[in-house]
């Protein structure tokens, strides 16, 4: 409950915030001091009450704050929003009190990084980190608006990225050393990175002819993290070409991983494969070795994407076997239909509108004549 003392003569308002602790404010006449606490207990009944104490915390304070409310965030995820942070964020507003943060201070980092020469589809990753920790002060009524408003992002045009064709995949299989072929086999399929260091023999059926993902292996600052997946829908069991599932199983007797639990593709000396060792030492020069440059292992992974349109599947059997989450996702990146595809189907539209043709039978082809 609010109440009022007084104290070496000044009048002290005491209060609770939303949250149950316990605040005081000081001043030098009564009235003040209940006209303070009317707006406190309003401020709190329309919902826009804002803890001054917890204001007066720098932006450094409160990312941390944020990162350590959600333990459930992905590594990978961490790692990444804790880096935004430090090697972005802080340099600018770190030490700026939070209940002073102004859309001046937010324009402040976008244009930062503009300067820095970041891709514009950088500085938007970027900025959502700002904006979410700013969003979750003004949640836990750290402040009463975000500061992240009338901010506007830099625009850049959506650059062509190399998608991989069916003789493109062939020959990246032929360059890649031979214990690691199946992994761009794999790729071609729609499976992440993380998705096939984490397959294990166990999820391989060569009977019904599927394999089930079901988790990941990721390297986040040089050590192995094991998850169930980037999302929900990315655990999933996709059917599988014969001539795959026989790479599989010829990669599986040569290497001698039988066990159901043993990872499919592993380093040299045994063990999870380090991510950065693979792009670095076996990965991008085969890339190079097979004249594809700008090919990474994501796009080879949206490249299956597109060979699936170019065979006209439908989106939500796309969306199933990526294991998007939304079909809005796949209907962003694969929506668009290809021009060999988009041609047939006017192909097959002329056929059906085409007019009937009249069949002309001559009279002497009737067999009837003039008498």
């Amino acid at each position: 409950m609010a109440s009022i003392d007084k104290r070496n003569g000044r009048w002290r308002a005491r209060y609770r915030t939303t949250d149950g602790r316990s605040r005081s404010q000081t001043f030098a006449r009564k009235v003040d001091a209940e006209r303070f606490l009317v707006e406190v207990e309003h401020n709190k009944n329309r919902g826009a009450f804002v803890d001054a104490a917890a204001g007066r915390m720098v932006f450094a304070e409160l990312a941390a704050a944020w990162l350590a409310s959600n333990p459930a965030k992905r590594p990978t995820t961490y790692a990444r929003d804790a880096m935004v942070i430090q090697v972005h964020l802080n340099p600018i507003v770190g030490a700026v009190m939070v209940a002073k943060l102004r859309p001046s201070n937010a324009r402040a980092v976008v244009e930062t990084m503009a300067a820095r020469g970041l891709a514009p589809r950088t500085v938007q990753t970027n900025y959502g980190v700002l904006r979410a920790i700013c969003s979750w002060a003004v949640g836990d009524d750290v402040i009463a608006r975000t500061p992240c408003r009338g901010v506007r992002l830099p625009e850049g045009r959506r650059k062509s990225r190399p998608v991989a064709s069916a003789d493109d995949v062939r020959r990246l299989v032929d360059a890649m050393p031979v214990d690691y072929r199946v992994t761009v086999l794999l790729g071609a399929l729609g499976l992440r990175q993380a998705e096939v260091f984490g397959l294990r023999v166990g999820g391989v059926d060569f009977l019904r002819r599927t394999l089930t993902v079901e988790a990941t292996i990721n390297e986040v600052e040089g050590r192995f993290v094991a998850g169930d997946g980037k999302t929900e829908s990315s655990v999933r069991t996709i059917s599988v070409p014969q001539t795959i599932l026989d790479e599989l199983a010829a990669h599986l007797a040569r290497t001698g991983r039988t066990g159901g639990g043993e990872l499919v593709v592993q380093a040299p000396t045994g063990g999870p494969v380090r991510a950065t060792n693979f792009r670095l030492r076996i990965y991008n020069p085969a890339v190079q070795r097979a004249g594809l440059d700008g090919l990474t292992f994501h796009r080879l992974r949206h490249s299956a994407g597109h060979l699936m349109r170019e065979l006209g599947v439908p989106l939500e059997v796309i969306q199933r076997r990526l294991g998007h989450r939304s079909i809005r996702t796949t209907a962003d990146v694969y929506g668009s239909l290809p021009a060999s595809v988009d041609s047939a189907v006017a192909d097959r539209l002329g056929e059906l509108l085409a007019p009937p043709r009249v069949q002309t039978v001559s009279i002497r082809d009737s067999g009837t004549g003039t008498r």
